[in-house]
């Protein structure tokens, strides 16, 4: 005896869910980058470090001064604050990327 199963899938709701589930990850992942960039920025009277900003679409960091781009790529430069120096978001992906993914994550649940 031959038993017939239908099933019907309901799939109304699951762009929209996974869109919100998009946003609040990129959210959490754009403000930890930023958060912890800025631990590694150079820092001599944090107007660096206090000018950046997450955009408001959460895609990019943005260090909001004149200087910024000189002092990123300003290899060979001896900087004050231990621990800083250029390509400061490289640094901080080398130490905090696997809890950027965790972080990620648990955002989007």
């Amino acid at each position: 005896m031959a038993v017939r199963i239908n099933i019907k899938k309901d799939l109304k709701g699951v762009s929209k869910r996974v869109s919100q589930m998009t946003k609040q990850g990129q959210y959490a992942f754009a403000n930890q980058v930023h958060a912890d960039s800025n631990l590694y920025a150079p820092r001599l009277s944090s107007d660096l470090r206090n000018q950046s900003n997450v955009t408001s679409d959460n895609k990019q960091v943005v260090w909001n001064v004149p200087y910024a781009r000189r002092q990123y790529y300003n290899y060979g430069a001896k900087f004050t604050t231990p621990g800083t120096g250029p390509k400061w978001d490289s640094k901080a992906l080398a130490i905090h990327g696997r809890q950027w993914v965790n972080i990620t994550k648990k955002a989007m649940k």
